[in-house]
């Protein structure tokens, strides 16, 4: 029984460790969580998820209002929590109503959304709305929650 102590008390000293040294705090509200996942991971994350996302529903293409809603997501990238990172916007080809985020600054609406969207007011709640899943690492402390279980 002996034997199996100490190595008992190592795993949990290491785990301890591990947790501690694993924290990060979170941009938006201020708190220490999980993370083992960088920031250039997650930016790495989003450039392999994009094309995969793209090849999914198709890209809808207007370059015009494309231009338009990424120019609206600069500004409030700007403003953000993480005025550092990269905001990407991509308008999907679905008719679906709909509008997700990615790690690392990728933001999707579909065609679906924009057509029902009334104003630019409308328009900036959904983008600020994906844009604190990507300011405050929402996917990717999940997915350091789940290495963990």
């Amino acid at each position: 029984m002996k034997s199996l102590k100490i190595p008992i008390r190592i795993f949990l000293l290491f785990t301890v460790i591990l947790v501690v040294f694993s924290c990060a705090v979170n941009p938006v509200t201020g708190k220490k969580q999980l993370m083992f996942i960088s920031e250039k991971q997650e930016i790495e994350m989003g450039k392999q998820y994009d094309p995969q996302v793209i090849a999914t529903f198709g890209e809808y293409q207007n370059p015009g209002l494309l231009a338009f809603i990424q120019e609206k997501e600069n500004e409030m990238g700007k403003i953000s929590h993480r005025p550092n990172l990269e905001y990407h916007v991509r308008i999907l080809d679905s008719p679906v109503v709909n509008a997700f985020a990615v790690p690392g600054g990728y933001i999707y609406l579909t065609r679906g959304i924009l057509a029902q969207f009334n104003n630019e007011a409308e328009l900036a709640g959904v983008l600020a709305h994906e844009m604190v899943h990507i300011t405050a690492r929402h996917t990717v402390s999940q997915q350091s929650k789940q290495q963990v279980g």
